[in-house]
């Protein structure tokens, strides 16, 4: 019997690494229990809440190590398999994830094969193939995934009692959400948007373009098989679009997740709410959305190739309130085209909208995107490629040092100016600041 160990990395960096849920391991371990059954051994390696000096004490030898690569994580990725390889000698290591996609050559020096693009036909060809002592070096898709022709991923690969969490459905203007049982899902695979800070459209060369969304009776019942076996109540669906932006494929997907009475949350495009789907994601159980509005300088947003308005945000923040479902707005500042009075301008929108909550964050530069390949046309003199610092979030926890920012503008962009990386600091700073005065940055 095969062994394979699908490892999850501490993601310590996270203030709590726990809120997310291992989607991808969930779905390829449900996969290839499916595909195999009694022929392999799978085990869900959960590294968080574990010191990274101490990882190596909490890993059983296993024939194949997997791993789901983010940019994030790869540095804690790379001294895993080498502590791994120290003390299991004879054990493969393969990567797939969006880092592994991006970033081929330098993940092929640390792993024996990489995935490309979705992976469950190609882990089920690469384990085949080390049955047979044939293992590739990289397994590129070569079908287009239809993600209704697998289960339901099975969560029982983690303890009943990380999977179903109080505090998942907290609201900021209503009581007693934050005691209901709830955990994430996702019901589609993918992204329409081309934003040029993300590398989702690199990603697509290994995968479909456009969104895939699950079936909605397969969406009911993934929500049935929750609540039955973890007692759900909530739900956080982490798609990057939660609601299709067709009204055909909006409306049953919407009345799919009402008919199991269950409470939810998400996110969606701003451009992708009309009155009439507002009023239905409230009658399906609704009660907040995320909305990435990014920037209030419609320069920068152009830059950006984000293709929304600020006005339609406006509209929309406006829409989901009126509906009775809070909106979350996701915010980044140090974005090129930036104008000199972004900060007021910035609380303008704020003070005028009223969002329950803003989730502010520092612009920044990761591999496989369209700035970090062709940064001059950003106007971005120089990236710093280490990649653990990528991430920039300040407040997060109680003591936290000023965060440093992993690029630095040309003097003369083609916008005409742009900030220092001090300037950037102060003025994301200051933002921070007012958003906690206010009692926006926390609930």
């Amino acid at each position: 019997m095969l062994k394979i160990g699908f490892i999850l990395p501490s993601s310590d960096y996270l203030f709590d690494p726990f809120k997310g849920d291992p989607h991808t391991h969930f779905q390829i371990l449900t996969v290839l229990e499916d595909y195999f059954n009694k022929e392999v051994n799978l085990t869900l390696i959960d590294l968080r809440g574990i010191k990274r000096d101490f990882a190596i004490n909490h890993i059983f030898e296993c024939d194949v190590f997997l791993y789901s690569v983010y940019t994030l994580d790869f540095n804690e990725q790379v001294s895993i398999v080498n502590n791994l390889r120290n003390h299991y000698p004879k054990s493969i290591h393969i990567a797939g994830g969006p880092h592994a996609s991006v970033c081929q050559e330098e993940c092929l020096k640390i792993f024996d094969s990489i995935i490309l693009g979705d992976g469950e036909e190609s882990i089920i060809q690469a384990i085949e193939d080390i049955k047979k002592l044939k293992l590739q070096k990289v397994y590129r898709m070569q079908n287009i995934i239809d993600i209704n022709k697998y289960p339901i991923p099975s969560r029982k690969f983690l303890p009943k009692s990380v999977v179903a969490r109080k505090k998942m459905m907290t609201l900021k203007n209503k009581k007693g959400f934050d005691e209901l049982r709830g955990t994430t899902v996702i019901f589609s695979r993918g992204c329409t948007g081309r934003c040029a800070f993300c590398a989702m459209p690199q990603v697509r060369k290994y995968g479909t373009p456009g969104v895939r969304y699950r079936k909605p009776k397969y969406i009911e019942a993934e929500i049935e098989y929750l609540k039955q076996e973890y007692n759900m109540q909530g739900i956080n669906l982490l798609d990057e679009i939660g609601i299709p932006p067709d009204d055909q494929m909006a409306i049953p997907h919407l009345e799919a997740i009402g008919r199991t009475g269950i409470k939810w949350r998400g996110q969606c495009r701003v451009d992708g709410i009309t009155p009439e789907i507002a009023k239905l994601a409230w009658e399906s159980g609704c009660v907040a959305l995320g909305l990435g509005v990014e920037s209030v300088s419609q320069l920068s947003l152009d830059i950006l190739n984000k293709d929304i308005s600020i006005e339609r945000a406006k509209q929309t923040i406006f829409l989901l309130k009126q509906n009775g479902i809070e909106p979350r707005i996701y915010m980044i500042l140090g974005l090129p085209g930036e104008p000199e009075n972004i900060v007021e301008q910035t609380w303008s929108f704020i003070k005028e909208t009223s969002p329950d909550l803003v989730v502010l964050s520092l612009f920044t530069v990761r591999p496989g995107t369209e700035i970090y390949i062709n940064p001059q046309k950003y106007g971005i003199e120089h990236i710093n490629t280490e990649w653990s610092n990528t991430m920039h979030m300040f407040g997060r926890y109680e003591e936290e040092k000023i965060p440093n920012i992993s690029f630095k503008f040309d003097k003369n962009p083609p916008w005409g100016r742009a900030f220092t990386n001090d300037q950037i600091v102060d003025n994301y700073m200051e933002l921070q600041s007012r958003l906690r005065d206010s009692g926006l940055s926390f609930l």
